[in-house]
């Protein structure tokens, strides 16, 4: 009887120290500072950002490689400066070239303006511009101002 009173209670003592040992862990505070970096702290110093602030600069780039150089950064005013000349700078109006279609055994061109398709052939006007040839590399075009110039497929 004395050994299974003693197996018993060896087992609640084992029992308990699991108990104690799967409970969460009491987190202690964090060391304080060294004395050398609280005396370089200015007294009315700002609070430091949370260790969760993340500096951008520091972050690796995964698309490039360690040993490649970073990619220089513009100036604010060189940066503005030539983004206000790409937005000022006017696409060229007038007809895009799509596609090109063989119809009748003879090659067509296939332009696109605000939204309207349309088929034309050598010597025909559509879409405001005549078309004066049409090849495998793209399209000569006569605009009504008289410049021409050659489309090339999108």
């Amino acid at each position: 009887m004395r050994l299974r009173v003693l197996v018993t209670a060896l087992g609640l003592v084992v029992l308990a120290a699991l108990a104690l040992g799967r409970s969460p862990a009491r987190r202690s505070a964090p060391p304080p500072p060294p004395a050398s970096a609280r005396a370089e702290a200015p007294r009315g110093a700002a609070a430091e950002a949370p260790a969760s602030a993340v500096d951008p600069a520091r972050i690796r780039d995964v698309f490039r490689f360690a040993d490649e150089p970073a990619p220089a950064t513009p100036s604010a005013a060189g940066s503005s400066a030539e983004a206000s000349e790409r937005l000022s700078t006017p696409a060229p109006g007038g007809p895009r070239l799509v596609g090109l279609v063989r119809r009748s055994g003879r090659l067509v061109a296939v332009l696109a303006e605000d939204g309207d398709v349309v088929l034309a052939g050598p010597g025909e006007v559509a879409a405001g511009v005549t078309i004066l040839s049409v090849d495998e590399e793209g399209v000569r075009i006569r605009r009504a101002d008289g410049r021409e110039e050659t489309l090339v497929l999108d």
